[in-house]
């Protein structure tokens, strides 16, 4: 594909028009802010055209839950690294090489991605893993466009912006709220460049009363190996990257429920003594 409005039908035909946030053919925000709430609701997807056989990705989603810190039980299930595979859907298997308690970990992971529903795209990717809990270093991030950033321009930018190693894509969210960062960067396996950041900010403005709110965003910057095509894979790569956010999502959301009836439960206790 060689034009943007080319890049926009695939990834519109591959996600339906109204899958993962896309309605009636509309854009995705370049940004996300914190102005605005995306709850209750799909995940926002957005694809954008990169150097050579690559694309950039983008996905966000907004997550509530009741009586706990839902920003902190997302931190604690992303970096439950032996544990991954059981949340994350389109993980084929996960296995932690390596691990370094507040620091990261080495895992080497297959995972698999719906191609039209006759096939399965399988990667396998051995992904170095850093936590920032006060958020990325900023010469580690691409840089920021502003949020009133118009389509056609930022789609420019993207197309030209080359990728550099250990330089990662922009987060999606944009706040001046305390974040934190969570990145991953393929050192070995099936594609020729894969690197990607997970943000995790917390939005008190969405939460209802006796809840927490959050939103977690994955951007990511993918090239597969030469002889897959990325118009090929794109849209069903930018499918499964939602559905795993959604995921992520309702299992943090039972866990808040999980925790809800503790903390009720420890009350009445409480009361009977």
């Amino acid at each position: 594909l060689s034009t943007a409005n080319a890049l926009v039908e695939a990834v519109e035909g591959a996600l339906g028009s109204t899958a993962l946030g896309r309605g009636d053919g509309a854009e995705s925000p370049v940004v996300l802010s914190d102005e605005i709430c995306l709850v209750p609701g799909k995940p926002v997807v957005r694809v954008e055209a990169a150097p050579g056989n690559a694309r950039r990705i983008f996905t966000g989603i907004d997550v509530v839950a009741l009586g706990c810190d839902v920003e902190e039980m997302v931190w604690a299930t992303l970096t439950d690294y032996q544990n991954l595979a059981k949340v994350v859907p389109n993980l084929v298997s996960n296995t932690v090489l390596s691990a370094e308690a507040h620091v990261g970990a080495r895992l080497q992971q297959v995972g698999a991605a719906r191609l039209g529903g006759v096939a399965t795209f399988t990667a396998q990717t051995t992904l170095d893993v850093r936590e920032y809990r006060h958020g990325l270093p900023p010469n580690m991030e691409a840089d920021h466009l502003d949020g009133q950033a118009e389509q056609a321009s930022a789609r420019e930018i993207g197309a030209a912006l080359p990728l550099r190693d250990g330089v990662f894509p922009r987060p999606y969210s944009i706040s001046s709220l305390p974040h934190r960062d969570i990145t991953m960067k393929a050192v070995g396996g099936d594609f020729r460049h894969y690197q990607g950041v997970w943000r995790m900010q917390s939005l008190p403005g969405c939460a209802p009363p006796g809840h927490t709110a959050m939103r977690l965003t994955y951007s990511v910057e993918l090239s597969p190996r030469a002889w897959v095509p990325i118009a090929l894979i794109e849209g069903n790569v930018a499918r499964t990257l939602g559905e795993n956010l959604e995921a992520i999502r309702d299992f943090v959301v039972e866990q808040g429920e999980c925790c809800q009836v503790e903390d009720e439960g420890r009350e009445e206790s409480d009361e009977a003594r």
